[in-house]
């Protein structure tokens, strides 16, 4: 098992412009803030959404492109390190205007309609993304 403790850093809290790109936003803000550790979390909005989904069994995402759009149900994530740059890992659940929920991991592609968001920032360690070889993931080490 792997345990950090965190204390409490700077916290912000905004909204994305229409038109933008969901995690390319946050990323840059991640960014330019020169945040190494923390929470993620945003409601809103999407004009067209971009998600992938694990297959376990292959060791690889299948990307869904949702062309419509679709309410950010919940989208939470963190913020850590991979190959030395700031990483967002991110997933999203959203709705259609029927009710029917979809998500994954958040990808780029994802079109903001309105967005809200929240960082935290978590003061410690760094976390650093690595391939992982049972998962075939790049998880935390």
């Amino acid at each position: 098992m792997l345990v950090n403790e965190y204390k409490s850093g700077r916290e912000f809290l905004g909204r994305l412009e229409h038109g933008k790109d969901l995690l390319s936003s946050l990323l840059s803000l991640v960014e330019g803030k020169d945040i190494k550790a923390g929470i993620v979390k945003v409601i809103g909005a999407c004009k067209k959404s971009v998600v992938a989904i694990y297959d376990q069994e292959k060791k690889e995402y299948r990307n869904v492109v949702l062309e419509r759009p679709m309410e950010i149900l919940s989208c939470i994530g963190n913020i850590s390190r991979f190959q030395g740059k700031p990483a967002l890992h991110l997933h999203v659940v959203l709705g259609d205007r029927d009710g029917k929920a979809f998500g994954g991991h958040l990808l780029e592609g994802t079109e903001v309609f309105a967005a809200e968001f929240y960082i935290k920032e978590l003061l410690g360690d760094s976390l650093e993304r690595k391939y992982d070889e049972i998962t075939g993931l790049n998880l935390w080490s």
